[in-house]
């Protein structure tokens, strides 16, 4: 006699809910071990394998991707769909975090989400073909996964809430109210990760995370992909500095008065009466800088002309390959990246956005009676700098629809430098107030196509011949050009005009051979120099990082300074070079801070006070130590 209970009994149906739940439970746990796997992949370096990459998956990242997968379920009540959509977006995610890395040699970070506002200008730095191979890609597995779970359907029917003429189910709503509940307290806690106590941060210190690294890509391999994401959740941008008070800033305002005032006893002249503008040209270097491959010709020998007569060196990038904005904060504020936080890697877009005013060289120039412009070549919504403008209290914020000259070099996409230095002489001429202006080009922003008839030839053994490389540096041969032009135009005019040229960073056009044949750090070096329209003299400038470029305007100006710039002078002189992780000398060499003798640490403690007290503290000492800095 066959005892087995028939297909459509009652015990048959009352157990199929709970089959579909725990066979559910064993697809999320697979899927979830394959988009940490995916996510993993795309932040692998040409030395891992496929077993490297399967050992430093972590069963954290597993953990959370399920618990996300669990929450779109429970949500929608469709296992397979919420399984598409999770697998979809990461794969999405781990594609693009490939291209990141190629390009910038950095991972995703959750304030990356902001360019989703100029997705047209992010689509434009990969190639169509690689857009259109992603978009097919994703859709292929969303596809295959919706009928994977199509033909599972018949073993594993979906547990309804409601049934036909039977009223609720209470024990699927219940389990899905309870999941819904569950999942979505575990995930707004895992946005909290960097605020004591966090249970995710926790599990992951537990298995012996290690965060201080000052590589963010390291941080992903070594952690755990979504482990390195949570860890660039927002976070206080400083910690308090011990001891911090209305009267320790005093002390240290009142100690940089004495300096500020030692230095000035040599110095007649004032900063008032001088034009400054401060160039920041995209993508600008000396590629004869980098080893691996050779021009043809030499693109920028105006420059090293005018380095070889004024006050000029190198100046250290934050990033290869982007991270333009943090670079002008740098300039513009005097503040060092690598005094805040690891995860703090674009202040314009993770603070100084949100204040209605902030400490810079804007605020202190215009309280000298400049008159005060801010120009990009291009839409101010990358990075909020329409916001940030504002706050920094420009008078005046040109963007590439309101420029007088907005000529374009061939076929290229970008208006031309000698457009943009056009438009800052055409300022010069027409204020009667002295101006400060920050002007950041676009010419030689990536990717580089196929802008130029004549791309300068060159000779890279075991590269990818893909062209890019003579591309840019033709454009930085009519960079070179037009920055020369420039100066000639300046030097004609009357007032005295100090120029600040600095490049923000290297383009992402080299290979991995290109790039191993180099120690790390040639591929963050840019030129810089400080010129002026009446007296110039060679000055070894030696390594520094755009927040040390305002010392050297009152150098070569010999114009008296301010507390602030006295500090920053000070700190110069032994460690200008501060990014995370680590500091380097003048000469380049790193620094050992343990090994710093009591007055340069004293130095570098006095600057980690004021630029808290000038970012996120209560700007105790910003009038004493750099009046009217702050513009309000």
């Amino acid at each position: 006699m066959n005892s087995s209970l028939p297909s459509d009994s009652p015990a048959q149906k009352s157990r199929a809910p709970w089959r579909s739940l725990i066979g559910g439970a064993v697809v999320v746990l697979a899927a979830a071990c394959v988009c940490a796997f995916v996510l993993q992949y795309s932040i692998r370096v040409k030395k891992d394998g496929i077993g490297h990459v399967l050992a430093t998956t972590s069963p954290l990242d597993v953990l959370l991707i399920c618990v996300v997968i669990a929450f779109v379920w429970a949500l929608l009540g469709r296992l397979w769909w919420s399984v598409g959509l999770v697998g979809g977006l990461s794969f999405l995610l781990a594609g693009v975090n490939i291209n990141k890395v190629k390009l910038r040699q950095e991972p995703v970070f959750p304030s990356d989400l902001d360019f989703l506002s100029e997705a047209g200008f992010v689509f434009s730095m990969v190639s169509k073909s690689t857009v259109a191979l992603t978009i097919g890609a994703l859709i292929g597995i969303v596809l295959v996964i919706f009928l994977v779970g199509k033909i599972l359907g018949h073993w594993f029917p979906r547990p309804r809430i409601h049934r036909c003429g039977q009223g609720w189910n209470r024990r699927v709503l219940a389990a899905r109210l309870l999941t819904f509940a569950v999942a979505s307290g575990l995930l707004v806690h895992a946005g909290n990760f960097n605020g004591p106590p966090n249970m995710w941060r926790a599990m992951y210190d537990a298995r012996g995370a290690e965060w201080g690294n000052s590589s963010q890509l390291w941080n992903y391999r070594a952690n755990g992909f979504l482990g390195g994401f949570l860890y660039n959740m927002p976070i206080q941008a400083m910690p308090t500095p011990e001891g911090y008070s209305q009267e320790s800033m005093d002390e240290i305002a009142q100690r940089y008065q004495g300096r500020a005032d030692e230095i000035n006893k040599d110095r007649e002249k004032s900063i008032k009466d001088v034009n400054v503008v401060v160039v920041l040209s995209e993508s600008f270097t000396d590629p004869s800088w980098m080893e691996g491959f050779e021009l043809d010709e030499n693109p920028i020998p105006n420059t090293q002309q005018i380095m070889s007569e004024t006050t000029s060196g190198q100046s250290y990038a934050s990033a290869y390959g982007g991270g333009t904005s943090t670079m002008e904060f740098e300039s513009l504020t005097g503040q060092p990246i690598g005094l805040f936080q690891p995860q703090v890697t674009s202040p314009y877009q993770m603070f100084v956005s949100d204040y209605k005013s902030y400490p810079s060289a804007v605020g202190a120039f215009e309280a000298d009676g400049h008159h005060t412009v801010a120009m990009h070549a291009y839409n101010l919504h990358m990075y909020k700098r329409s916001e940030v403008y504002k706050t920094l209290g420009f008078d005046e914020v040109i963007d590439d629809s309101a420029m007088q000259s907005k000529e374009h070099l061939e076929n290229s996409p970008y208006i031309s430098d000698a457009s943009a230095f056009s438009d800052v002489v055409h300022q010069v001429d027409t204020q009667e107030d002295p101006l400060f202006m920050n002007l950041v080009t676009m010419q030689n922003h990536g990717p580089y196509p196929g802008y130029y008839k004549d791309p300068i030839g060159y000779d890279a053994e075991g590269t990818s011949q893909s062209g890019e490389l003579g591309q840019y540096t033709r454009g930085l041969s009519y960079s070179d050009e037009a920055m020369s032009q420039f100066l000639d135009d300046l030097q004609t005019r009357d007032e005295e005009t100090i120029v600040v040229f600095y490049g923000d960073h290297h383009p992402g056009v080299y290979s991995q051979d290109i790039l191993a044949a180099n120690e790390p750090d040639a591929s963050m070096r840019t030129p810089y120099f400080v010129w002026s329209s009446k007296t110039n003299e060679y000055k070894a400038g030696g390594a520094i990082t755009p927040a040390m470029l305002m010392p050297a305007v009152y150098d070569v100006a010999d114009a008296k300074v301010p507390p602030y710039i006295a500090l920053l002078d000070d700190v110069k002189k032994e460690t200008p070079v501060i990014q995370q992780g680590r500091m380097l000398d003048p000469e380049g060499n790193e620094v050992d801070t343990n090994a710093l003798d009591p007055e340069a640490q004293g130095r570098l403690d006095d600057l980690r006070a004021v630029q808290y007290d000038f970012s996120i503290g209560d700007r105790y000492a910003v009038d004493k130590m750099w009046p009217q800095a702050k513009n309000e």
